[in-house]
């Protein structure tokens, strides 16, 4: 209970209240104790001095033996006890004794000695005669200032008692009351200064836990008013702070989610703290495993670690190039340290494909240079020996033109395909689209091919399903892709060889298909016959500008459709595309 500051304030003041009237309690009954004894004190001696005014005459004309009948007398007047002493302390009367002979010496009284010495004496006593408290007031008998007696008045404190065990009964109810009341008004003023701070907690709690939309009331304008408005602005403030920072956050998700750059943020102990989502195709386990990991545990490459462990341990940026063999991933790594704290962030890029890239651009110069430098070569040659004097025989001239021809119409046939697979690339060789029949198109190019491969010594058959549906597609483009398949496979089936042309319907699509039985393809070059320019070492020896099988995949690829092929060195290769079917 005590743990709340409600109940200790509260506390506090009720225990200062209490303490406050119990004194003031305590202070009452003294005052008024003390009040009321002073008072019967001042009555008591003024009586005292009445009786003693009574007495003289007695003492100073020796008639001692009626001062007993005086003192009863005076004493039923008053109402209270006489006594008549002489200045030696006997006592000569007692309106409460019968034989007042027969009472001890007074000289030795309080009340007596003061008086005999100041004139007045009082003293509060038991009286073991009357077994309760008495109040003596003496006042000495003095005619012409000679002491001749002692005249005392006493009466019992019983009635100061009782008046003062009412009066402390009134101050008790009343201190009961004002305690109570005072309680209740401390117990009320510490709840309106304590629940503006309750709703402060209840409210800093939820907004802990998140929820900032919060404000508390704040009407007054005492300082926990002006606590609960500074809070408000506080609020406001954390809240525009949080929305900026959740705005920042998310931002940053977005960037981190569309990078296709892997990204990981590392603290000082080299644990994954964060990942992006291209991360998973470097890690060697999911995401959100890798959370918590030592940074080598996630990729499982040592390399990319000791560049961490490089920047981590200098902090400097630290760049470098994995290679995976066993992927045959090239990655650049890059570790870049925080400037305020001990993690550092490593961005890992995978150039695999632009390794790839540049490595086709390369072959494409290399090939091209290549398929160029054949026929420059062999004009300039021819050129050169028709200037040395071969150009004055009419038969030889004659055949170094014709062969100059063929040079040029090979030059001439590269440039214009260069040109067709550049307006196909680039989509500036619109395709005239119609229904067309593909089996008519294949009956067509294998009649037109038939004769080389005759002459090559090859089977041709034509094997059409019946009934094919037509497709939507570019008559003479389709037709240029299915002479480019066949004659490639001529050109590399040796003499006895079969080369197969098939077609057939599948769900939405047309597949079509040559087959042979020729020398095949290596898996290393598998993945690249379809670049431009690209050949293998066999293909280099049966002429062609290495164009063909690059336009027949853009050709097919423009139609919606893909070209692929399968094939097992020694055991031929089968070309395959399809053509989505007309609507």
């Amino acid at each position: 209970m005590f743990r709340s500051i409600r109940w200790r304030i509260a506390a506090a003041f009720a225990v200062l209240i209490v303490l406050c009237i119990v004194g003031l309690s305590a202070y009452l009954s003294y005052f008024f104790r003390h009040y009321y004894q002073d008072s019967l004190r001042t009555q008591l001696t003024d009586q005292a001095k009445l009786v003693g005014d009574a007495s003289e005459p007695y003492l100073t004309g020796g008639e001692t033996d009626t001062l007993d009948t005086l003192a009863k007398r005076l004493g039923a007047q008053i109402d209270a006890r006489v006594t008549i002493i002489s200045s030696n302390g006997t006592v000569l009367g007692d309106s409460e004794e019968e034989d007042p002979a027969a009472m001890e010496n007074h000289s030795d009284r309080p009340e007596v000695i003061r008086a005999l010495a100041e004139g007045t004496g009082s003293d509060i006593r038991r009286s073991e005669t009357l077994g309760y408290d008495m109040m003596y007031v003496a006042a000495v008998i003095a005619p012409d200032g000679e002491t001749v007696g002692v005249a005392r008045v006493s009466l019992p404190l019983t009635d100061i008692g009782a008046a003062m065990g009412h009066i402390n009964a009134v101050i008790a109810v009343g201190a009961l009351i004002a305690a109570a009341l005072g309680i209740l008004l401390a117990f009320q003023v510490t709840r309106i200064t304590v629940e503006p701070i309750k709703k402060l907690t209840s409210i800093s709690k939820e907004m802990a836990e998140g929820n900032l939309n919060q404000e508390i009331a704040a009407p007054s304008r005492d300082e926990v008013g002006d606590l609960g408005r500074a809070f408000n602005r506080m609020a406001a403030k954390l809240k525009e702070a949080m929305t900026l920072v959740t705005a920042e956050r998310d931002r940053m998700a977005i960037v981190l989610a569309s990078m296709g750059d892997a990204i990981f943020v590392v603290d000082g102990e080299s644990r994954v703290t964060m990942t992006n989502k291209a991360a998973e195709k470097v890690l060697q386990m999911p995401r959100d495993a890798a959370i918590g990991r030592h940074f080598i545990e996630a990729v499982r490459d040592y390399e990319i670690d000791s560049l961490l462990q490089r920047c981590l341990e200098k902090r400097e940026q630290q760049t470098g190039l994995v290679e995976i063999r066993s992927k045959k991933q090239l990655l650049g790594v890059v570790a870049t340290p925080f400037q305020n704290d001990a993690g550092c962030l490593v961005l890992i890029q995978d150039l695999t494909e632009i390794r790839r890239l540049e490595t086709m651009r390369r072959d494409f110069i290399a090939n091209l240079s290549h398929e160029l430098r054949t026929p420059i070569a062999s004009l300039k040659a021819l050129g050169e020996t028709l200037c040395d004097g071969a150009i004055d025989q009419p038969s030889t001239a004659r055949d170094f033109v014709g062969k100059m021809n063929v040079e040029v119409d090979r030059l001439a046939q590269m440039v214009q395909e260069m040109g067709d697979l550049s307006r196909i690339e680039s989509g500036e060789a619109p395709l005239k689209r119609s229904p067309v029949n593909i089996a008519d198109i294949a009956a067509r190019v294998v009649e037109r091919l038939q004769a080389q491969a005759d002459r090559a010594g090859l089977q041709m058959k034509l094997d059409i399903a019946s009934g094919l549906p037509s497709v939507s597609a570019d008559e003479g483009r389709i037709e240029q892709v299915l002479v480019n398949l066949i004659h490639n496979a001529i050109k590399f089936t040796p003499p006895g060889g079969r080369i197969d042309v098939t077609a057939k319907a599948d769900a939405d699509k047309l597949i079509v298909a040559v087959s042979d039985t020729g020398v095949g393809i290596s898996s290393d070059d598998l993945p690249r016959v379809f670049e431009r320019f690209y050949k293998a070492d066999r293909a280099r020896a049966g002429g062609g500008t290495g164009l063909g099988l690059a336009i027949a995949k853009h050709v097919v690829e423009a139609h919606g459709g893909q070209i692929g092929v399968e094939s097992v060195e020694g055991r031929g290769a089968t070309f395959s595309f399809t053509i989505p079917l007309a609507s």
